[in-house]
């Protein structure tokens, strides 16, 4: 067309796709992704290897895990890690420290209150089995062979007093201590014992003006007094007399409270209780006729296997005027420590023995303190929530366990001033509400004697 433009097939211009320029190999539309194929294969790969590997680790806890299972339900474990150095061992453990010329010099017994013929009188009953006693029930059964009250031939002095220590500047008196106090005031011989409460306190007033106590004083009268320590005057007389370390005291009590038992026990003799401890109503002029401290625990701990929580010597024992002697001529115990408690009792009983002195006796450990021991044959723990497991127990259990409690003297709880016994617990229910019944009895003029 003149002038104009036309369109041709010639000017359209269609891309050839099988052209040469454009051509593209069939099998190129599939081989172009292998570079990404590799990738994605290797990835798959290392997955199914760590799934490999994380199914191998979790079949291999399970077969460990089993085993475990298997192992303690074959043999029976038992692990106790002490740490002890040697140096110490060598210096403060094992050596044998002589005796004084004098505790146990006849003239000098001769010349003290000590009551021989007390102390040397035949014994009916005896309080050592002569073996640890740490399976099943041995211990209960064997405490269960002595007799409930004293027999009649046996010589036992005529007046026992009990003895316990506070210290009024760390904690107030709570009803754990009234409790304490019941349980001996109420449940031990109205005739024949008392309790002496000692305070650090520079007046007894400082006690006996407590709204806790003053029940207690009215209802006991003559046989709950309270009493300030005066360690320089109980000192007087005996290896410790002036001694500077008289008026060492730490904030748990424990160097100045070990201290204040020998010093009154020395004085006074009696029973000493600590205050952290409930008594279960069983008769312990039963356990007069001898002098005696405690096993700690049923583990016998080999460095320090007495326990002094309550004891039992004779005005003036020679025993206790050798524990002052070991004081006094030791090194210092280190604060809050047992140095003059467990370590104390355990170096005088070694330096007996090595002089052929007959040792004071030690009561085995589930008389006053049978929650210390294993799993299988200890006293529950005191403190324990009865919704928890003991809300699991039979009828069985729970006989097994009231069974325990009436055969033994104490329970000792180490401590834990910051817990209360639960209402409904085994301690509520097969020491305190006895112990209440029998305040009960005593309010009313009643001998509530089992």
């Amino acid at each position: 067309m003149p002038g104009g433009s036309s369109l041709g097939m010639s000017a359209l211009r269609l891309p050839n796709l099988f052209a040469r320029g454009h051509s593209r190999k069939f099998s190129g539309l599939l081989d172009e992704p292998d570079k990404y194929d590799k990738l994605s294969s290797r990835r798959l790969a290392g997955g199914a290897r760590r799934w490999t590997i994380l199914r191998m680790l979790r079949w291999a806890a399970a077969t460990a895990g089993l085993g475990v299972v298997l192992f303690l339900w074959t043999y029976e474990v038992h692990v106790e890690v002490q740490l002890f150095s040697r140096g110490w061992v060598r210096r403060a453990i094992l050596p044998v420290e002589p005796l004084s010329s004098t505790c146990f010099d006849p003239d000098h017994i001769a010349s003290t209150p000590y009551n021989t013929s007390l102390a040397n009188a035949p014994a009916y009953v005896d309080v050592h089995a002569g073996l640890a006693m740490p399976l099943g029930r041995d211990c209960y059964n064997f405490a269960a062979t002595l007799p409930r009250r004293p027999l009649p031939d046996m010589v036992l002095a005529a007046h026992t007093v009990f003895h316990t220590y506070w210290r009024h500047d760390l904690l107030p008196l709570g009803q754990r201590q009234v409790s304490l106090l019941h349980s001996i005031l109420a449940t031990q011989d109205r005739a024949s014992t008392s309790v002496v409460l000692w305070t650090n306190a520079p007046s007894p007033s400082a006690l006996s003006d407590l709204p806790i106590l003053r029940p207690l004083l009215d209802l006991y009268g003559d046989r709950l007094s309270i009493r300030s320590v005066d360690k320089h005057m109980l000192a007087q007389g005996t290896p410790m007399e002036a001694h500077p370390l008289l008026d060492m005291a730490d904030r748990q009590a424990w160097v100045d409270g070990d201290l204040v038992r020998i010093l009154v026990l020395y004085a006074l003799g009696g029973v000493w209780v600590d205050f952290d401890t409930i008594m279960t109503g069983r008769d312990v002029r039963v356990l007069g006729e001898h002098e005696w401290v405690t096993q700690w625990d049923c583990y016998d701990k080999k460095y320090q296997p007495l326990n002094g929580a309550m004891m039992h010597f004779h005005r003036a024992s020679p025993y206790l005027c050798e524990m002052l002697h070991t004081m006094a001529t030791s090194p210092p115990p280190a604060r809050n420590s047992v140095d003059w408690g467990s370590r104390l009792y355990h170096k005088v009983w070694r330096s007996l023995v090595a002089r052929g002195i007959t040792p004071f006796k030690v009561l085995p450990f589930c008389f006053t303190d049978g929650v210390s021991c294993r799993l299988d044959n200890r006293l529950p723990d005191p403190f324990a929530d009865p919704r928890g497991s003991e809300r699991r127990w039979g009828q069985g259990r729970w006989d097994d366990v009231q069974s325990k409690v009436a055969s033994v003297w104490a329970v000792h709880l180490h401590n834990r001033w910051d817990k209360a016994f639960p209402s409904g617990g085994w301690v509520d229910e097969m020491v305190l509400k006895p112990v209440e019944a029998r305040v009960e009895l005593y309010r009313q003029g009643l001998d509530g004697a089992d």
